[in-house]
């Protein structure tokens, strides 16, 4: 018996492990009748022209650079080419949306046991902190039908305590998954 607890507490740890691994939480759809073949040209869609509205605690010029340095560079990576002020096949808009706020508190516990039996306290240590959560959105559009034909969220992956350099980690790899499944497949 103690041989089979060791082998599910050894399991459950290797889940955590992996769902600790996973990456950000993508979440995407596309028109399926839009010919992404024929897509080799981007620009970025001017503010104030369609774009959707942004808001809440992540909507900065600094997490603004960051994510789009980020999209421009998996852009870079699938070959689209940065047309501005030229007739481009796509229009992008990629921004931060703060999502919300989780508290965090350090708790402290004592424990004491013996065989099967134990006790143990455990108390609160610190100051709750609250810190704002946000997400990344991505929208595609067909620059000529002005239509939207890829639209993903990485969702929670922005947080306020992050470092800058924490911060330009987290930005990358959320977009690396917002581009994971695009363009998709040919129908």
């Amino acid at each position: 018996m103690a041989g089979c607890r060791s082998w599910v507490v050894t399991g459950l740890l290797a889940l955590g492990a992996l769902a600790g691994c996973s990456g950000p939480e993508v979440r995407y759809d596309y028109d399926a009748k839009a010919d992404f073949a024929a897509y080799h040209s981007y620009d970025w869609l001017p503010a104030g022209k369609g774009g959707p509205a942004r808001g809440g605690g992540f909507d900065n010029a600094i997490m603004t650079g960051r994510i789009t340095r980020a999209v421009a560079a998996e852009l870079a990576a699938k070959k689209f080419r940065h047309e501005p002020g030229a007739a481009p096949d796509l229009l992008v808009s990629a921004y931060p949306l703060t999502t919300g706020s989780h508290s965090s508190r350090v708790h402290l516990g004592v424990g004491l046991g013996f065989g099967p039996l134990g006790l143990g306290v455990g108390a609160p240590v610190g100051d709750r902190h609250r810190e704002a959560v946000g997400s990344i959105v991505l929208e595609i559009q067909d620059a000529k039908a002005k239509t939207v034909v890829w639209k993903a969220t990485a969702e929670n992956v922005l947080r306020d305590s992050d470092s800058p350099a924490e911060a330009d980690a987290a930005v990358a790899e959320a977009v690396r998954g917002l581009f994971r499944r695009f363009p998709p497949p040919a129908r």
